[in-house]
């Protein structure tokens, strides 16, 4: 029974021992596939990164690929540029030769001889104002009556603005541009044709005691400057600016047709510059201060709207016949109180209020301080002004007959509202050539106390109580 159990002892430690040796090789095993397991994952990630950081270096290398061909590119364009920079030179250089002969055949030569002649030896008498670079006389040449702008030797930048003035005028052919008529090069004369009523600011301003301007007469006038203006920036190859529009540079002949002068300060703005966008920078400010373009004094960039503010201001001295400081905020608080009738010329005592007002409002636009903020000349100035000339010019078709004269009596006259003209504004949107047909409208311009006795082709008459 002993020997059993020894037996069966014996067999249970033999039987434990491979159990525990079971359980070592086991646990041996499974550290070793999971050892097996890591090492694989490790290899994986291996390749992974291999992968990948040959994908980047493939990356690299294509992006340096690309690097040299635009840095090739751009060295051919730079090349090319340099070409074509260098043809544009030999352009112009050529066109300057051409232009010199050209230049001097488009307007007469005239000896300084014959400019004394013709001003009496640049007599006192005869001196009528006083130009941007230099004295303006009254003259005769060849029988007929000039104005003649001397060069004053000490002008700074004389010589190249009258050399511009002389290349630019000699092109421009307009009827709202003053013409050109010759010049002596050689002491920095220009002729002009004379323009009998003066400046726009002296007919404003009745230096002279001269006749007051009817509302009629200042509504054309605006539109001819607008027309003459646009006729500037439309000017090709390049649009001109001419950066010093004003009253004093706005001329009147006897008929007073307006006509612009004094280009001297303009400049050829590049057309390839959007205005919103075209533009042309500028080193020093030019031009009278209370008409230059604020963005243009901040930054220097000179565009064609720096002309549309310029052109604000003055519409605003049309109406109102006031000096321009300050006259956009006068302008625009009497707007906003209903009281423009009140800033109106008070020489003129028949103004139509309603149409003033419309006159006021869109040359108030003209006067944004931001550029982008200011109506278009063609589409947003120039068809309001065609309206408003029509409306003058179907006016005076009407009382001239009855009044004469170049005022009208009568108070202010608020009847003119937009349902009147709904005709003449419906034509103004569709084109921008003036309304010339009268319309039944206008017998509701006049104050209601006037009447007037119209007799008909029978001889008989009739009394016609104008409302």
């Amino acid at each position: 029974m002993e020997a059993e159990m020894r037996r069966l002892r014996l067999e249970l430690k033999q039987t434990m021992d491979m159990y525990s040796t079971a359980c070592k090789e086991a646990l041996t095993a499974k550290q070793k596939a999971t050892e097996l397991q890591r090492w694989k994952e490790e290899e994986q990630r291996s390749q992974d990164g291999r992968l990948t950081e040959e994908t980047a270096l493939a990356l690299i290398e294509q992006e340096k690929a690309k690097a040299r061909a635009a840095i090739e590119a751009a060295e051919a364009s730079q090349r090319l540029a340099e070409l074509e920079a260098q043809k544009r030179i030999a352009a112009e250089r050529r066109a300057l030769k051409g232009d010199a002969g050209a230049s001097s055949a488009r307007y007469r030569r005239y000896t300084i001889e014959e400019i004394e002649a013709g001003t009496e030896h640049f007599s006192d008498s005869l001196k009528v104002g006083e130009g941007g670079y230099g004295p303006v006389y009254k003259g005769q040449l060849d029988h007929t009556p000039v104005a003649i702008k001397v060069l004053r030797p000490d002008a700074a930048q004389g010589k190249a603005q009258f050399q511009q003035e002389v290349e630019v005028l000699s092109c421009i052919r307009h009827p709202n541009m003053v013409l050109l008529l010759g010049a002596c090069p050689e002491y920095g004369c220009l002729v002009y044709e004379y323009m009998a009523m003066g400046s726009l600011d002296d007919c404003l301003f009745r230096r002279g005691g001269g006749p007051v301007l009817p509302w009629q007469h200042r509504f054309r006038i605006a539109a001819e400057i607008a027309t003459g203006l646009l006729f500037l920036h439309q000017a090709k190859p390049e649009p001109l600016v001419h950066r010093d529009l004003k009253p004093g540079n706005i001329l009147l002949d006897r008929n007073y047709v307006s006509k612009i002068s004094d280009v001297g300060l303009a400049r050829l703005v590049p057309p390839s510059v959007a205005d919103t966008v075209t533009q042309c920078h500028m080193t020093s400010a030019a031009g009278t201060f209370c008409y230059i373009d604020p963005e243009y004094q901040q930054t220097g960039m000179l565009g064609v709207k720096s002309d549309v503010y310029s052109l604000g201001v003055m519409l605003l001295q049309i109406i109102t016949a006031r000096p321009p400081m300050g006259l956009t905020h006068h302008v625009a608080r009497a707007l906003d109180h209903g009281t423009i009738a009140d800033l109106l010329d008070p020489a003129l005592h028949d103004w139509p209020v309603d149409e003033a007002r419309r006159f006021a409002e869109m040359s108030l636009r003209c006067c944004e301080l931001r550029r982008k903020d200011r109506p278009d000349l063609a589409t947003g100035v120039l068809p309001e002004l065609n309206r408003l000339r029509a409306l003058g010019e179907d006016n005076m078709q009407f009382c001239n007959p009855m009044m004469g004269g170049m005022g009208g009596g009568g108070g202010l006259r608020t009847g003119m509202t937009s349902s009147a003209y709904m005709s003449n504004s419906a034509m103004s949107q569709s084109r921008l050539g003036p309304v010339r047909k009268p319309t039944r409208s206008i017998i509701h311009h006049f104050s209601p106390s006037l009447l007037q006795t119209i007799h008909t082709d029978t001889g008989k008459s009739c009394a016609c109580r104008m409302r």
